[in-house]
């Protein structure tokens, strides 16, 4: 049965990762409803084209506004006829997905599920809701979906399921799961095991950030028989949570650091220590070395495929032949040196994870094997696992490299370093700005024209190829790409909803040298343009 809906809140818009708002408009119990109205109709009728009722899977992360919302989404999905199971308890969006990849065999039923819902704002402020969907592969749901939602929100009505003519006898159910013992199966299945991680113990400090983490990291420590410290397991107050947002950068991991610091001061040789977090649904990890020092997810993404090429237990004893990397193009282009070494192909994205694993699960569905799918901004996953980041297992896998080699996190990281055919200085700078259109204009005056950073010249032929394969294979090019001499690169990329814009920079040198010149370089140039559009430094957050 279909029926108009009278009243339209609007359309709230699925970016890269999904909706997300701080205020009480704008994500109230009434935007909740329209939303998941919108994702009930647009899933009901694709069951009736098909044929086939699908039950949707349904979890949140720790968050207020996810509390409120739940029992909202799942009313209202039982109110359109369709059965729902939900996750008791608070869950890691990487579980979640796993949830949905294995949803069969985890529920014992003879079909799949129609895909995830999935409440987490995931490393914003705490006083965020955020909505999303993923795929019955776990993936985040693709644009081509998710712009189905929002018309859906745009035009609404009201669809049943005709659950009598697709073969359900019974009135829609609710059911509730718990996925933590499949997905540790899971890990066990793709190598991890107490006994590799006893190899050489390591001291391990995880900080949970009032999250998801708390109880799925620390039991997956427990399990592995791994000895850990954990952090900010339950916040005692609100007041606990102010000024401590769940995003595992180092503005919000002092404490660790200062803990890490403690324990190799009172160590003759730096100890075999850890510093480990994740984000507020856990598909972002935060690592930190035997010194305390923050590791950049750049960097981080480099021990993963060291360890990916190096370390992956292989039930053969040897990862299958050929094999791609994925990365995002604002992620280091010291990945594709150590890709090339190893005889892997390359293949760029725009940003956002969900066109990592469009990528990811092409390349699985050719039988290509995906040795490392990541991006800079602290996501990854591995071939065999989920098309979906998930930052429980990049802990996991850079603690199993440490257990591997023996050898401090800081050591490691200089050795692979060292193996570099040059070396790779990387920048993100966030820029609060109004001048979003003006900036995205010397961009493209510089993509088209070409032109000269500060001695740093743009290489024309070279940045439209790389725009024009990423408009080839995904629809768009993400910002201004700008291929410099010897393999240097930036990139403009606006917010689409806020006031700011980001710029990414890598340089590339034959040595520290020359690359701490080429990098002071490029900080001057786009300095001066920042400060002729009126942008003083009080604007410009940069990261490392």
């Amino acid at each position: 049965m279909t029926t108009a809906t009278s009243t339209a809140l609007g359309v709230f818009p699925f970016g890269t990762s999904g909706y997300r708002n701080n205020t009480e408009a704008g994500f109230s119990p009434e935007v909740v409803r329209h939303i998941t109205q919108s994702i009930a109709t647009v899933l009901i009728e694709d069951m009736h084209a098909s044929g086939q009722a699908l039950p949707v899977l349904v979890g949140g992360d720790t968050r207020d506004k996810t509390k409120m919302a739940l029992p909202i989404v799942v009313e209202t999905l039982l109110a359109h006829g369709l059965d729902v199971y939900e996750v008791d308890g608070e869950v890691p969006t990487p579980v979640l997905a796993f949830a949905a990849a294995h949803f069969s065999r985890l529920c014992g039923t003879a079909t799949g599920c129609a895909g995830a819902i999935l409440l987490t704002a995931s490393h914003n402020p705490w006083l965020y809701g955020g909505y999303n969907m993923l795929t019955p592969q776990g993936a985040v749901v693709p644009a081509s979906l998710s712009s189905r939602f929002e018309a859906a929100q745009a035009a609404p009505k009201t669809i049943t399921l005709n659950r009598e003519g697709l073969g359900l006898q019974e009135p829609p159910k609710l059911r509730r799961i718990q996925p933590y013992n499949a997905y540790f199966r899971h890990l066990q299945q793709l190598g991890f095991s107490a006994e590799r991680l006893a190899k050489h113990p390591v001291t391990v400090l995880y900080d949970a950030m009032f999250a998801t983490g708390r109880y799925y990291f620390t039991k997956l420590l427990d399990d592995l028989k791994v000895p850990h410290t954990a952090l900010h397991l339950e916040p005692q107050s609100p007041a606990d949570l102010e000024g401590h947002e769940p995003e595992p950068s180092p503005k919000y991991l002092g404490a660790m650091s200062q803990q890490l610091q403690a324990l190799a001061a009172h160590s003759a040789t730096p100890p075999l220590a850890l510093g480990l977090a994740n984000d507020g649904d856990a598909d972002r990890f935060g690592i930190m070395d035997e010194q305390g020092r923050f590791v950049p997810p750049n960097d981080v993404l480099a021990l993963v495929l060291y360890w990916a090429l190096k370390h992956r237990p292989w039930p053969q004893g040897q990862a299958p032949a050929g094999g791609v990397l994925i990365r995002s193009q604002a992620t280091t282009h010291a990945l594709d040196a150590m890709a090339a070494s190893a005889g892997l192909s390359v293949q760029a994205t725009p940003v956002g994870f969900k066109y990592v694993a469009e990528a990811f699960e092409h390349a699985e569905h050719e039988g290509t094997y995906v040795c490392l799918g990541g991006e800079g901004s602290g996501g990854l996953s591995i071939g065999g696992h989920l098309p979906e980041k998930d930052g429980l297992l990049a802990n996991l896998i850079v603690l199993d490299l440490v257990a591997q080699e023996g050898k401090p996190l800081s050591t490691l990281l200089a050795e692979i370093k060292a193996a570099w055919p040059c070396t790779f200085v990387s920048e993100e700078w966030r820029i609060e700005t109004d001048a979003k259109d003006e900036l995205m204009a010397v961009g493209q005056a510089l993509y088209a024209q070409g032109g000269c950073l500060r001695g740093l010249e743009v290489d024309v032929k070279a940045t439209h190829a790389a725009a024009e394969a990423l408009k080839a294979q995904f629809g768009t090019a993400d910002g201004v790409k700008l291929v410099l001499e010897e393999g240097s690169w930036v990139l403009l990329r606006p917010s689409g909803t806020e006031p700011f814009i980001r710029l990414y920079v890598e340089v590339q040198a034959p040595t520290p040298q020359e690359a701490a010149a080429k990098a002071t370089q490029l900080r001057a140039y786009w300095q001066a343009v920042l400060h002729s559009h009126g942008i003083g430094a009080d604007k410009i957050m940069v990261k490392g």
